[in-house]
């Protein structure tokens, strides 16, 4: 699979170095400087659709609201660890 990677002088509003977009559209740390630390959520509070054709990975607990669903679509995974 090919990887293509994407260079930007400047970064979107609100978004600093080292930082990566929440699915709330809000920013958050990325970890320590050397990226070994990925940090997600505990609660999944709005519908969510894993992309056909990847894999998704959260590290659990994780609780899903009441009416909220997360669709994997076939021959995608979502592995909670």
């Amino acid at each position: 699979m090919a990887t293509t990677r994407v260079q930007v002088s400047t970064l979107p509003t609100g978004a600093t170095a080292g930082t990566f977009l929440r699915g709330d559209g809000t920013w958050a740390a990325a970890g320590a400087a050397d990226d070994v630390f990925w940090e997600n959520a505990q609660t999944i509070s709005s519908d969510y659709t894993i992309t056909a054709s990847k894999n998704a990975m959260t590290a659990g607990d994780i609780t899903v609201n009441s009416g909220v669903t997360v669709t994997v679509p076939a021959g995608t995974r979502w592995v909670i660890v």
